[in-house]
């Protein structure tokens, strides 16, 4: 393995430009460098670096110093964590929007909702740019929710609904316990449409993380819509 062209090439690429596949090679081959003499020269808070590091840091933890000694060399930071607000609604290539509605076709409010109330979510995705994609639509529920007989969609038994234009072809949707999943492929910039039907479960307000879109093989063009707010009374 040539090493140093390795590290070079990821080096000069953002982590979100990497597809699924080259992300996990990427990883792959960090893995096996792992147990190599670390580099000559860098310094964590004053000492030689060895392996992997990792550390779980919150706002009374010191900052770390890292220090390069000896010859010129890239070093790649990697950091998670868990916002403190909503991110803003964005993208880049794509836009996303979620709505609800009736089953009889009329807009729908998430603040007035009580246990057993039904409701289609219409997810609306709109490329800004021509091209072949291969896309992930991910809609995760909020807390009182629940996928509610997706069969009724996917047997296009909703009448009233027909206006919505939904998309129905799809290479495969799952209509999990947390989030509504579908996998598509997209020869143009046209605007589609996704929906399903959801249930009000369990009463009280639930926070409504926002829905997403990325194209699996080049995942810097991805967007996610807004958050919101659930209310279901008694």
């Amino acid at each position: 393995m040539d090493r140093q062209a390795l590290t070079d090439r990821i080096a000069g690429q953002q982590v979100d430009g990497l597809s699924t596949q080259e992300a996990t090679w990427a990883l792959m081959a960090t893995n096996a460098l792992i147990d190599r003499p670390a580099d000559d020269g860098i310094l964590i808070d004053g000492a030689p670096a060895t392996g992997s590091l990792v550390r779980v840091l919150d706002s009374a933890s010191a900052p770390i110093t890292v220090e390069n000694t000896g010859t010129d060399t890239q070093l790649t930071l990697t950091t998670f964590g868990v916002p403190t607000g909503a991110e803003p609604a964005g993208g880049n290539g794509y836009a996303i929007n979620r709505s609800y509605y009736t089953l009889d076709g009329e807009p729908a409010a998430l603040a007035d909702l009580r246990v057993g109330d039904r409701l289609v979510t219409v997810l609306e995705v709109t490329p800004f740019d021509k091209g072949e994609a291969r896309l992930m639509v991910s809609d995760p529920l909020p807390a009182g929710f629940e996928i509610d007989n997706p069969n009724l969609i996917t047997g296009g038994s909703l009448a009233n609904l027909d206006w919505l234009g939904l998309e129905s072809e799809v290479s495969h949707s799952e209509f999990r316990q947390d989030r509504f999943l579908t996998a598509l492929d997209r020869q143009d910039n046209s605007s589609f449409r996704l929906g399903y039907i959801v249930r009000a479960v369990s009463p009280g307000e639930f926070h409504h993380p926002a829905a997403s879109v990325e194209d699996m093989y080049r995942p810097m063009y991805r967007a996610r819509g807004e958050t919101g707010r659930v209310t279901i009374a008694e």
